[in-house]
């Protein structure tokens, strides 16, 4: 689990929140309903206030063996009326929007998206497109599932690709969920409330185990064959 930002980058401020507190909230909850899971062993990028360069992110994970690496973040627009959540995995930008969230959330990174081929190349030899993008829609339709029962205008902005740092050199499928609009007035006020919190915590929780339950099928359907 990488909750994003940290330390001295605290990600998007907006009505009293702080992106960089708000998803360690949040990557707090999905661990702690992780681990009542037998055999599942969960690991953070980081678990307090800390900055951890993106590039490390998916270092740490990599190390660890990690099957599955969900980062966690929260949006922001210059527009106050955006709202919604989104869910993202590694691959270039379908549109200029997604690439201005993959900016915004690339931007304490010394790289920059149009000039460096090595980005372009670990696109290019990203293996686990498939797999993230197949993860990425699991985690998406949760979110929608569980959110929209309590905020009734929740938006679903949909599964989209782009070229995020943190998802980088990942091993495993990888995703990163925008889990509501900060600079929305409305999502704000639900996003103070640890219930709301919780709720996000559990839409991922069951976003992870039904990737895990679809994988264990593939492969049971594969060794019958």
């Amino acid at each position: 689990l990488d909750a994003g930002h940290g330390g001295h980058d605290p990600g998007a401020r907006a009505n009293g929140l702080n992106e960089a507190e708000l998803v360690l909230d949040i990557a707090g909850r999905v661990r702690a309903l992780l681990e009542k899971v037998p055999s599942m062993e969960v690991r953070m990028t980081r678990d307090s206030d800390v900055y951890v360069p993106l590039e490390q992110r998916t270092a740490i994970a990599n190390r660890e063996g990690a099957d599955l690496f969900l980062s966690i973040h929260a949006n922001a627009s210059r527009n106050s009326r955006a709202r919604g959540v989104e869910t993202y995995f590694l691959n270039f930008a379908s549109n200029p929007e997604a690439e201005a969230v993959a900016a915004r959330e690339n931007s304490t990174s010394g790289r920059t998206m149009r000039s460096l081929p090595d980005i372009v190349r670990a696109i290019a030899l990203n293996n686990k497109i498939d797999e993230s993008r197949d993860f990425a829609d699991t985690v998406q339709k949760s979110m929608v599932r569980k959110l929209s029962a309590r905020n009734a205008h929740l938006r679903d902005l949909g599964v989209k690709q782009a070229p995020f740092v943190v998802l980088i050199g990942a091993g495993m499928p990888s995703v990163l969920a925008e889990i509501s609009f900060l600079t929305n007035k409305q999502d704000a006020q639900l996003l103070k409330t640890p219930a709301y919190r919780q709720q996000i915590a559990e839409a991922l929780y069951d976003a992870v185990l039904r990737y895990q339950g679809s994988l264990k099928k593939m492969r049971s359907v594969a060794s019958r064959e």
